[in-house]
């Protein structure tokens, strides 16, 4: 199937050149079916994935709450590997009762109000963001996904036939699937290293004990419309 895909993509580009549309001005670059993806590239795919998540689950739109989940966020970042994504690090929080985070490639991070809620400060409530941060900068998504069958079918492209928009919905229908069942053990196991060193050079608490009372009121009062 991929070869008879790869087939009508050519004969569409020989199509494309014989009726004058390789005069245009702006060009896209030819296709790497061994390079990573560009940050750009990753962003794109990963909009596509948070957008059919968002689309499964209705998001809250509370503006302090959501601030603030994205200014703890954002600490984690800035002490990370990985501090400022193409188009930067996005949170959105999710109105649904069970614990869990989920994520798209190219920073796109999602906790539910049950995480919330089951946070008890600022600490913990960056610990769970970094645990899901780390899967995003490990680029744990794109893992089992061939470069050659993302690329070629990017909606961001100008020319994107109808074969590849179906295809490329597929992929990102499977991505967010993924997404949402969790991670394979050796995936959380990197993702916890990631977030540990992160969070040590953020100032946050990793272990249980004593959080600073600032940060516990904080927390209490941000989240309050949402938890």
């Amino acid at each position: 199937m991929k070869r008879l895909l790869q087939a009508t993509a050519a004969g569409a580009l020989a199509w494309l050149i014989a009726a004058g549309c390789a005069s245009e001005t702006k060009h896209d670059p030819p296709l790497d079916t061994t390079a990573p993806l560009t940050p750009a590239e990753e962003f794109a795919y990963g909009r596509s994935i948070a957008a059919r998540l968002s689309r499964a689950h209705e998001l809250a739109t509370d503006a302090r709450a959501r601030t603030y989940v994205a200014e703890v966020g954002g600490v984690v970042a800035a002490a990370s590997g990985r501090p400022d994504p193409y188009d930067g690090w996005r949170f959105y929080i999710v109105k649904d009762a069970k614990v869990a985070t989920w994520s798209a490639p190219g920073g796109f991070v999602f906790v539910t109000t049950g995480a919330l809620k089951a946070a008890k400060n600022e600490d913990a409530l960056a610990g769970i963001l970094a645990q899901e941060m780390a899967h995003c900068a490990l680029r744990h998504a794109l893992e089992g996904e061939r470069t050659t069958d993302i690329r070629p079918t990017q909606e961001s492209w100008p020319f994107t036939p109808e074969w590849g928009k179906e295809a490329f919905q597929q992929i990102c229908d499977r991505a967010a699937e993924k997404a949402s069942a969790g991670w394979t053990e050796a995936q959380e196991e990197a993702a916890s290293a990631w977030a540990l060193a992160a969070l040590k050079t953020a100032g946050y608490a990793t272990e249980a004990g004593a959080v600073p009372e600032v940060r516990v009121k904080r927390f209490g009062e941000e989240l309050a419309a949402v938890r």
